[in-house]
């Protein structure tokens, strides 16, 4: 897969689930602190997912 994609992926998941458990402790979602979250795991993962060709 593409490694924008990937990335891209993987914060609409860490999104879902970050609201999914903040939703289920809490009985609401504050959507910032989601977002930051997707965001940062999709820089983190940018950042630290192997290239090929290196």
């Amino acid at each position: 897969m593409h490694r924008y994609a990937k990335t891209l992926l993987y914060g609409i998941l860490a999104l879902a689930v970050y609201s999914g458990v903040s939703f289920a402790v809490s009985g609401r979602v504050n959507w910032a602190l989601a977002a930051a979250t997707a965001a940062g795991m999709m820089i983190a993962y940018f950042f630290i997912a192997p290239r090929r060709g290196r």
